[in-house]
């Protein structure tokens, strides 16, 4: 059997989905909730996304990283758009990014209405203020 890049981007996708978070409200060795939902949208073509599983930053329900934390875990980059679920949709206080991305939040789901941008390593202490706390419900991310 010859072993082509098809193969590997089967092989990456099977073991993805072996190793992919238990269901919710199951714990998994005290790892993070992740505040993420199923993906929305079509995902990007295999030529252009090579499925893994990283974070590229984390959301607080409180400011200055307090209250519950969730990883903003992404399947490949582009990350295709991907719907906040409970207890971080429209509960949002705080976020970062990881240097060399950039997210952009949108206070509706399917990465719909007004939008919020970070990057490349930046980190909102308190979004209290602005239009954005308590109202984000979708993100994208890219690599910077």
């Amino acid at each position: 059997m010859q072993f082509t890049f098809t193969n590997l981007i089967a092989v990456l996708a099977a073991t993805a989905a072996a190793t992919a978070m238990p269901a919710t409200g199951t714990k998994a060795n005290n790892a993070a909730p992740s505040p993420l939902g199923p993906a929305v949208g079509a995902p990007s073509p295999a030529s252009e996304v090579i499925p893994l599983d990283f974070n590229v930053g984390a959301v607080w329900t409180n400011a200055n990283k307090g209250g519950t934390a969730g990883f903003i875990n992404v399947g490949g980059i582009p990350s295709g758009c991907r719907n906040f679920v409970s207890p971080f949709i429209d509960s949002i206080s705080s976020l970062s990014v990881d240097k060399g991305f950039r997210c952009v939040f949108f206070i509706d789901a399917n990465c719909n209405g007004a939008s919020i941008t970070v990057r490349d390593g930046a980190f909102v202490a308190n979004l209290d203020g602005t239009n954005f706390q308590d109202s984000l419900s979708s993100f994208e991310c890219f690599a910077n």
